[in-house]
C-alpha cells in the first residue's frame, strides 16, 4: 500500500492530501474528495490494469506432412504475372490464373505441398456460380455497359485457397471509465451533473476455427467477406476432393497470420464486454488483460470460386463461398451515369419541395425558399448516388470472430462499478425576449 501522500487524484491527476476535518482525501486543485474505500478500491484497479494480454498459440503437428506426387497425377502450375504457385489433378486443364486473370499460366513439376489438416468440400457447383455472377451485375444502373460486354463469367475457377484455422478459449477482464448524467434546470440556469466510475468487467469465451487465408496472393478483404463457412463439415484430406479444382500452396506461415486472428479475437472479446456497461454514457477502456488457453491453429483448405477481369486498366475481383454460394466483389463505377443518376433524383426532389412549398406556405415560392429547395434536393441526389455507389462494393475486411464464437461457452464474471467523483455544469439559459 502506497504512503498517504502518493495517491494521486482520479480526476486530475494531483497528488492527494488528507483532510482530518472531513476525514477524507481531498485534491488541492479540483477540490475533489475521496474516501479511503474509494482511493483503495482505485489503486487496487490500477495495478491489475498494469498486467498485458498473452495471446500465444499451439499449430498443429500433422500440417508438416507432406502430399507426394501421387504417381504423376498432379501437375504444378505457376503465373508468371503475379507469382502464384498453384497445383492440380490431371483431370483439371487449368488455362487462367484465378488472381491476377493471366492467361500463360505455365506448367511446372510438382515438388510436393504440405497436407491439409481438414478440408472442406465444394458443394457450389460452377454452373450456379456463374448464375450469381450474372445476378451480382444486374440492376446495378452505374454499370458501365463496356464491362457487361467484356465480362469473362465463363472463365470463373473453382479454388482451393490456404487458411489457417485458429480456436482458443479466451478470458480476460477490461476496465472500463464512464458517467452517468443527471440533468435539471431553475429559472436562470441549465444543470448537468457528471458522475464518473471506474467499471471492471471480465469474462470467457470460446472461439471454434476462425478462418485466417493463407496466400500473399489472395485479397484478405475478399476471403473475410465470403465469410462464414461451416466449419463443422470440414473432413480429412483425400485426394479425390481435388479433383477438378486448383488448389494454392500457402505462403503465409502460422505465426505470421497470427496477428490477424488475435485481432479478431480481441475485439469480439471486447464487444462482449462492451455490452455489459451499457447503462453508462461516454464509455472508454482503460485497460484491458485477454487470454487465450487451449489455443491451436489448424490447417485447412477452403473452397473458392474465382473470376478476375481488367477493365480500363484495373483489375476487379470477385469471390464466391463454395460452400454457401455467397458472393462478394466490387464493380467499376460509371462517372456519367452516376452524374445522370444525381440530376434525375436533383430534378424530382425540387419539383416534389416546390409542389409542397406552393400548398403549404403563405405567399408561395421566393427566393429564399427556392435555394432551400435546391440545397434540400441536392443532398437527396447526393443520398441516392451514395446508395447505388455503395451496392456496387461488397467487399469489407472483417475486424471480429462473432460468427466462430461459441454463444454457449460465453460466461460473464466480475461486475464492479466503482464511484470516482462528480462535475456539475451550468449553462446560463437563452434570456426572453
Amino acid at each position: 500500500m502506497k504512503d498517504l501522500n502518493q495517491f494521486t487524484c482520479p480526476c486530475c491527476g494531483a497528488k492527494l492530501v488528507y483532510d482530518g476535518e472531513k476525514e477524507m482525501m481531498k485534491c488541492p486543485y479540483c477540490e475533489n474528495t475521496f474516501s479511503m474505500e474509494q482511493i483503495i478500491a482505485e489503486e487496487k484497479a490500477k495495478e491489475e490494469m498494469a498486467g498485458g494480454s498473452d495471446m500465444n498459440w499451439q499449430t498443429s503437428s500433422s500440417s508438416s506432412s507432406m502430399i507426394t506426387d501421387e504417381d504423376g497425377k498432379i501437375t504444378g502450375y505457376s503465373c508468371p504475372d503475379c507469382g502464384a504457385q498453384m497445383v492440380a489433378d490431371e483431370n483439371t486443364a487449368a488455362t487462367e490464373c484465378p488472381y491476377c486473370g493471366n492467361f500463360s499460366i505455365i506448367k511446372t513439376s510438382f515438388e510436393g505441398m504440405y497436407r491439409p489438416d481438414v478440408v472442406l468440400p465444394f458443394i457450389i457447383t460452377k454452373e450456379k456460380a456463374k448464375n450469381a455472377l450474372n445476378e451480382f451485375t444486374k440492376g446495378k444502373v452505374l454499370l458501365p455497359d463496356a464491362f457487361v460486354d467484356r465480362n469473362r463469367i465463363d472463365s470463373i475457377t473453382g479454388l482451393y485457397v490456404p487458411f489457417w484455422l485458429y480456436s482458443c478459449h479466451a478470458d480476460g477482464t477490461i476496465f472500463y471509465e464512464g458517467v452517468k448524467t443527471q440533468n435539471w434546470e431553475d429559472a436562470q440556469y441549465k444543470y448537468e451533473k457528471k458522475d464518473h466510475y471506474r467499471m471492471i468487467r471480465s469474462g470467457a469465451m470460446d472461439f471454434q476455427r476462425i478462418p485466417v487465408d493463407a496466400s500473399t496472393k489472395m485479397d484478405d478483404a475478399v476471403m473475410d467477406s465470403i465469410e462464414p463457412f461451416d466449419l463443422s463439415k470440414a473432413v480429412q484430406y483425400d485426394a479425390a476432393y481435388f479433383s477438378g479444382y486448383l488448389a494454392d500452396r500457402y505462403d503465409v506461415q502460422e505465426v505470421d497470420a497470427r496477428p490477424r486472428a488475435n485481432e479478431r479475437v480481441e475485439n469480439s472479446f471486447r464487444d462482449r464486454l462492451r455490452q455489459e456497461v451499457s447503462e453508462y454514457k461516454e464509455v472508454k477502456a482503460t485497460s484491458e488483460k485477454i487470454n487465450l488457453s487451449n489455443a491451436r491453429a489448424e490447417y485447412a483448405m477452403l473452397p473458392v470460386w474465382m473470376m478476375t477481369t481488367e477493365y480500363e486498366e484495373k483489375k476487379y475481383v470477385f469471390g464466391i463461398n463454395g460452400q454457401t454460394g455467397k458472393l462478394v466483389g466490387a464493380l467499376p463505377i460509371d462517372k456519367k451515369k452516376a452524374v445522370i443518376q444525381f440530376v434525375i433524383a436533383m430534378a424530382i426532389a425540387l419539383v416534389v419541395a416546390n409542389v409542397i412549398i406552393a400548398i403549404g406556405f403563405e405567399g408561395g415560392i421566393n427566393i429564399v425558399r427556392e435555394i432551400v429547395g435546391i440545397l434540400i434536393s441536392g443532398v437527396i441526389g447526393g443520398i441516392r448516388v451514395g446508395t447505388l455507389v455503395s451496392a456496387m462494393n461488397t467487399v469489407h475486411q472483417k475486424t471480429t470472430a462473432s460468427a466462430y464464437m461459441d454463444k454457449d461457452s460465453v460466461v460473464l464474471g466480475r461486475r464492479e462499478d466503482n464511484f470516482l467523483y462528480s462535475k456539475t455544469e451550468k449553462r446560463e439559459k437563452p434570456k426572453q425576449q
